[in-house]
């Protein structure tokens, strides 16, 4: 019961009705959802502090920011060797919001205008619209073990196959598995 509560409540919040169509992938090898990060050295360089996020959350210019500002990177001095950053630099362009052919990365750039260049994925319009409910129940539910949004497979369990289905989430310590 808890989960449908959650479901209805998370579904209630989105601003367009079949945005979460666009963000879940019935098969691998779909078109909806996100690409999944797996270029080895972008989940080597990256994905060994934090969860390895899908090129496609963020536009290009976004990236290039967070590049830029390793030295400052969220309150860690992140060192990248010239040739790693330039790599590193090479997939996430190549694969941003902005140019991607998935189907959630395009819902995502929908909202976001060309003059706004978001450091963080919670600056994104439909992030925050689609997280409201959870960003609410993280900050009131004591039970609730997830504290931010930061963490992607979290809740989402197949996050890391560029899945953010509703049907898939999972939040420990309010839904069951």
């Amino acid at each position: 019961m808890k989960r449908l509560l959650l479901v209805l409540a998370l579904a209630a919040s989105f601003a367009a009705g079949a945005a979460d169509d666009r963000f879940h992938k019935k098969t691998p090898d779909s078109m909806m959802g996100f690409l999944p990060a797996r270029d080895p050295l972008y989940v080597k360089e990256c994905g060994s502090c934090h969860f390895p996020y899908s090129p496609g959350l963020l536009p290009a210019r976004s990236w290039m920011r967070q590049l830029d500002r390793m030295e400052k990177h969220f309150g860690e001095s992140v060192k990248l060797a010239p040739d790693t950053r330039a790599q590193l630099q090479d997939y996430l362009t190549k694969n941003a919001a902005d140019v991607s052919a998935y189907e959630g990365s395009k819902a995502l750039m929908e909202r976001v205008p060309a003059s706004q260049t978001p450091y963080r994925f919670s600056e994104v319009l439909l992030f925050r619209q689609m997280h409201t409910v959870v960003w609410e129940v993280i900050h009131t539910k004591p039970k609730v073990k997830v504290k931010n949004l930061a963490n992607c497979n979290a809740c989402h369990t197949k996050a890391d196959n560029g899945s953010f289905g509703l049907e898939e989430m999972y939040i420990p310590g309010l839904t069951g598995p």
